[in-house]
C-alpha cells in the first residue's frame, strides 16, 4: 500500500484503494473457510444467480456489465435466509466480518467488464474472497493499479476509489463479496 499523507489522528492515510489485509483481523479466519465456502457454492445453480443489483446492463464502449450474476446471503432491504440456509459456512464465515454491510457470490461471466465507478455509499470496504479463478484475463484495475484474483486469498478495496473489473477469461469468475463499514 503506498503511505505518504498522515491524518489528524497521526494514522496514515491510505494512497491507494487496495487494503493491506493483515490490517483485518478477520481475514485469516475467512481464507481458513474456503474450502466450506466452494464446497457450498458448488451445491448452487446457474438459475439460483440473479442479475447483479448493481449491474448497469449495459454494453458500450469496450464494457459489458449483462454477465454478472449475484446470490445474495445478506443485504439491507431483504430477507435473504433461505440463501443462508442453503450455505451455512460461507453464512457463518461472513458473520465473523465486523460492521458487515453486505455479502453475497459475485459471478462474472466471460466478456463481462464493468464500467469504472465508485461505491455510493462512504466508509465501506469491500472484501474479495476468490472462490473460482478461470485462466485468461482477468483483473480488478483501481487507479491505474491492477491486481488479480488468487484462489481462497483475500482482497479488499477501498469502494470510494474508482474501480472495474473484468473477465476475459475461458470459464466464470466467483468470488465471495463481503462488504464492511470502516
Amino acid at each position: 500500500m503506498a503511505q505518504g499523507l498522515t491524518g489528524p489522528d497521526g494514522k496514515s492515510v491510505p494512497m491507494s484503494g487496495f487494503r493491506d489485509t493483515s490490517e483485518f483481523g478477520f481475514v485469516q479466519a475467512l481464507e481458513s473457510s474456503f474450502d466450506d465456502v466452494l464446497a457450498e457454492l458448488g451445491e448452487l445453480t446457474e438459475n439460483d444467480f440473479i442479475e447483479s443489483p448493481d449491474s448497469l446492463t449495459t454494453i458500450r464502449d469496450g464494457y459489458n456489465e449483462t454477465g454478472w450474476r449475484y446470490f445474495d446471503l445478506f443485504g439491507e432491504s431483504e430477507d435473504f435466509s433461505a440463501n443462508r440456509e442453503r450455505c451455512p459456512k460461507t453464512t457463518q464465515a461472513c458473520a465473523e466480518v465486523p460492521g458487515m454491510v453486505n455479502a453475497g457470490f459475485s459471478l462474472f461471466r466471460p466478456g463481462t467488464h464493468l464500467y469504472p465507478h465508485s461505491g455510493e455509499m462512504n466508509a465501506i470496504l469491500r472484501c474479495h474472497l476468490p472462490i473460482i479463478i478461470p485462466s485468461g484475463d482477468l483483473g480488478l484495475r483501481i487507479d491505474g493499479e491492477t491486481r488479480v484474483w488468487e484462489p481462497g486469498r483475500c482482497m479488499i478495496i477501498d469502494d470510494s476509489f474508482e474501480h472495474d473489473a473484468w473477465n476475459r477469461g475461458d470459464g466464470d469468475r466467483v468470488v465471495l463479496l463481503v462488504s464492511f463499514k470502516q
